[in-house]
């Protein structure tokens, strides 16, 4: 029982501080807020986080966990073009989910008067994200799967910040404008679009 209440008071607090970040800024949310709303105690949320930056990081890594789960299922049996396409539309929906957009919202208005918060989300999610893509895309070629020749370090992460950088394109822009998004069928079109450029592009 006890193994269990320590992830469970941890989900808990997590869920708690996200809601409250997104509801009511960085800066105006206090521990003993987030205590009250996830029903623990001041202590409890500091035997699982340093501080309030520490848990805003965790957030972060939470949701760029769930942007990189499709990277780290096993794709020997899926070709690099298949795995590049499933990979997109994954990521691209997750950039679009509203919770998303409000915690990508919530880091813009607070990485000014806090770098640091600013960089932790950046690490956690849109630099792990080309980490992982760019070890899959550097094995790849050294298989001679998708892709024309072998690549070095340098070229895949290249290749994976415009592989990001295209799937999010407008599409985030929009959704975080409130401008009328795109449907799925065409933006699934455009994710194999970006995948095509990529290949051709390595």
């Amino acid at each position: 029982m006890p193994s269990r209440a320590r992830p469970d008071k941890r989900r808990a607090i997590i869920r708690a501080a996200s809601d409250m970040f997104l509801a009511e800024g960085y800066e105006r949310v206090t521990l003993d807020q987030i205590a009250q709303r996830a029903g623990v105690s001041k202590q409890t949320i500091y035997s699982h986080f340093a501080d309030k930056d520490a848990l805003f990081r965790a957030i972060c890594t939470q949701l760029a966990e769930k942007l990189t789960i499709p990277l780290r299922r096993p794709m020997a049996e899926t070709d690099l073009r298949s795995a590049l396409v499933r990979l997109g539309e994954k990521t691209l929906t997750m950039m679009l989910d509203p919770h998303s957009l409000d915690l990508h919202r919530l880091v813009m208005s607070a990485a000014t008067r806090f770098p640091d918060l600013g960089r932790a989300a950046y690490e956690a999610g849109a630099l792990r994200i080309i980490d992982d893509l760019s070890t899959l895309l550097l094995q790849r070629s050294h298989l001679g799967d998708g892709l024309a020749r072998p690549l070095d370090e340098a070229r895949t992460r290249v290749l994976a910040e415009q592989f990001v950088g295209m799937l999010r394109g407008f599409h985030q822009h929009r959704a975080l404008m409130n401008v009328e998004q795109t449907p799925p069928d065409l933006r699934a079109a455009y994710v194999r679009d970006c995948v095509d450029l990529l290949l051709r592009g390595a």
